[in-house]
């Protein structure tokens, strides 16, 4: 899963503080950076006390097209499994 941040965005600031607990930086040329969510990326976000809510709601509110059901479902799924055995 990938996301990409304009740069030069007037909310990319804080969109980037947004996607930073759950999104791992990639790639970061000079006007678009490329973040991948991950099992673990989301793991460690539930980790440190973020839950799906936060994290459905962060991309949402910044992006510029819609967000996938699907992966706003494996976003609820995977961190929802959070400190199961």
């Amino acid at each position: 899963k990938t996301v990409l941040l304009e740069v030069d965005h007037e909310q990319a600031g804080a969109a980037r503080a947004a996607i930073a607990p759950f999104a791992e930086l990639e790639r970061a040329p000079e006007h678009i950076h490329t973040y991948r969510i991950t099992p673990l990326a989301l793991w460690n976000a539930r980790a440190a006390g973020h839950d799906a809510e936060q994290v459905v709601d962060a991309l949402v509110s910044f992006s510029r097209y819609a967000v996938p059901q699907p992966l706003l479902v494996d976003i609820v799924d995977t961190m929802g499994r959070y400190g199961r055995l």
